[in-house]
């Protein structure tokens, strides 16, 4: 576990209709600082990261973050691939901890930079404990202070679309650095929350089509990872595993799938570099009754990302700068989506 506990976790937890569409990586601050332990001496720990960045997104599903329009409010047509849209964005994140050192214990309150790059802004509460050479066991508390907002109904055509607050809570559980070893395991199970839920209700589908498209449901994903540190952690590899369980009301938007996750964090004297790429596979239960056929996709993603330390000789702070680049092909070409993202930012580890 780390003291941010900002992590690997970049790998397809759910779909791109749902909105964490960005990114099979880690964050633009991220696992380069993913291992550290628990202090060993009692007091407060954590992080603030702050920056700004530029997005480019294409999606059909998504409608608005804040004053940030992720998709077009106007569609013509339910055959074509998204319009793109650009907008400037905040990269912020924060992260609070405090330990217990004579017992190993440290209670967190915070959100990983990886969700908020995702527009999935979870606000985590939980617990670390080290049990000795057993590793680390943490859990934490996932609640959506911030809704995103994608469309009531997204098939709508010829007029303006509406919005609809959508959030996501539930839990998360990590066992790391398990026997002394460089292996984590991982489980997180979310509920999803669409305030209305109209899909197909402008096409005039049957109150049963409807439903195989309802958005809402449970959303449970295990992953395994291992980290290798090589010449004194000048190099660290970590490559992953998940398996994706997006058990939603509606059997045309619910899958299951596997991704394929990549890190590489190269450190040379005040900089590192972390490079992340991903691949996943994901197959649809049923059918989506508008185009009869299933979403089968495949996703594809990869960041760079570069951090700099002691900038200006600030003593605990990095510079970072990096970008993303994200693509779901989907056998449904209304479905396809892609994400482009650049941004600079300060950190500040204490």
């Amino acid at each position: 576990m780390t003291i941010v506990d900002i992590n690997i976790d970049w790998s397809m937890r759910f779909s791109m209709r749902y909105l964490s569409f960005l990114i099979f990586s880690t964050t633009m601050v991220s696992s380069a600082y993913a291992m550290k332990p628990i202090p060993p001496q009692s007091g407060f720990s954590g992080f603030i990261n702050l920056g700004a960045g530029v997005t480019s997104v294409e999606s059909n599903t998504l409608a608005k973050f804040g004053s940030v329009d992720l998709g077009n409010k106007n569609i013509d047509t339910l055959t074509n691939s998204p319009d793109s849209e650009t907008s400037g964005l905040p990269v912020l994140g924060l992260e609070i901890a405090y330990t217990f050192a004579s017992t190993r214990t440290q209670i967190f309150f915070g959100n990983q930079l990886e969700d908020y790059i995702r527009f999935d802004f979870a606000a985590r509460a939980g617990v670390r404990q080290e049990i000795g050479n057993a590793g680390v066991i943490g859990v934490s508390f996932l609640q959506t202070p911030l809704a995103t907002e994608v469309w009531e109904d997204p098939f709508v055509t010829g007029t303006n679309r509406t919005n609809t607050d959508r959030s996501s809570n539930g839990y998360r559980l990590i066992w790391d650095e398990i026997y002394g070893t460089g292996l984590e395991l991982r489980y997180s199970a979310r509920e999803v929350d669409i305030d209305e839920e109209r899909s197909g209700e402008d096409l005039g589908l049957s109150a049963a089509d409807r439903a195989m498209l309802d958005r809402n449901g449970d959303r449970n994903r295990f992953s395994v990872q291992y980290t290798f540190n090589i010449d004194e952690n000048k190099h660290i590899i970590t490559p992953a595993i998940a398996y994706i369980d997006q058990d939603l009301d509606g059997d045309a938007v619910a899958y299951d799938g596997l991704s394929f996750n990549i890190n590489y964090i190269y450190s040379v004297n005040r900089w590192k570099f972390v490079t992340n790429a991903t691949y996943a596979t994901l197959e649809y239960d049923e059918a989506n009754p508008v185009y009869s056929k299933k979403a089968d996709s495949n996703r594809y993603g990869a960041s760079f990302t570069a951090f700099y330390n002691k900038p200006f000789g600030w003593d605990g702070w990095l510079a970072n700068a990096g970008v993303v680049w994200f693509e779901e092909d989907s056998d449904i070409t209304f479905y396809d989506s892609s994400v482009n993202l650049a941004s600079i930012g300060m950190l500040y580890l204490f």
